[in-house]
């Protein structure tokens, strides 16, 4: 199972030839476009966006010391976030039909 949001450069034609060529390997998950509130990879990008920020010393080199620390972070996440996120998904969803697709608070 793949899920990917429905911005357009992953709708363009040869991505969707690509899976189709490995549907035996994939199939794609039906996702409204624009639904953050919907993608635990959004939440897990939150994380590591606040931790980056309150690292000390200021990353002087874009393309090294982000990536490093970028990864690191990532390499280091608690399950618990990721088994909180699991979780809290039932909830989401209900939020979002509520907001009847809109940008939800949750």
């Amino acid at each position: 199972m793949f899920q990917q949001d429905n911005a357009p450069c992953h709708k363009a034609k040869i991505v969707l030839e690509w899976f189709q060529e490995h549907d035996a390997e994939f199939q794609l998950m039906s996702w409204p476009p624009n639904s953050p509130d919907l993608s635990p990879i959004e939440h897990i990008w939150d994380v590591v966006g606040r931790q980056l920020r309150v690292q000390r010393p200021p990353i002087r080199n874009i393309s090294s010391d982000l990536s490093d620390r970028c990864l690191n972070i990532w390499y280091n996440l608690s399950p618990v976030i990721y088994q909180g996120l699991v979780a809290s998904m039932p909830r989401r969803g209900e939020a979002v039909l509520r907001a009847k697709g809109e940008p939800t608070r949750v």
